[in-house]
């Protein structure tokens, strides 16, 4: 028998984790591309930390309204939440920052590859933070 016979895609899809996981793999392959093609065609004019931060703008906002409507299906409080989303964005972005300036510019890492590395650590850390922070149930009133 096939293991796919036990486990139903419906049942994977209503899962939160796998939703995140799934919207996740989108968001982080929106990211990394508008990251790969801003440092791709604006490098030699602009230093990488401001392509960064721009691409933390462009990737927040559209993971702010892909998480909250089919990962975390949050209804009310959008500004709320959209703040504190940023919050943890923002906190995600400075750790971002600062492993991909020590592995460019102290450990001479490709910067593509460091970035796509980093990825992997600040996806599993987002994950947390935004479900038990951005949004949680148990903040919800406060």
């Amino acid at each position: 028998m096939s293991i796919f016979k036990f486990i139903s895609l419906s049942n994977l899809l209503s899962n939160q984790k796998i939703k995140y996981l799934l919207v996740g793999s989108y968001n982080t392959i929106f990211g990394y591309l508008i990251f790969v093609s801003l440092f791709h065609y604006f490098s030699s004019t602009i230093n990488f930390s401001l392509l960064l931060a721009l691409t933390h703008i462009i990737s927040v906002t559209n993971n702010f309204f892909l998480y909250r409507s089919l990962v975390f299906k949050v209804r009310e409080k959008i500004a709320r939440n959209y703040l504190r989303f940023h919050l943890v964005y923002f906190y995600i972005y400075i750790i971002n920052l600062i492993l991909l300036t020590i592995l460019v510019n102290i450990m001479s890492w490709n910067i593509y590859l460091s970035q796509g590395l980093i990825i992997i650590i600040t996806t599993i850390l987002s994950y947390f933070l935004n479900k038990n922070y951005s949004f949680s149930k148990r903040l919800k009133n406060s």
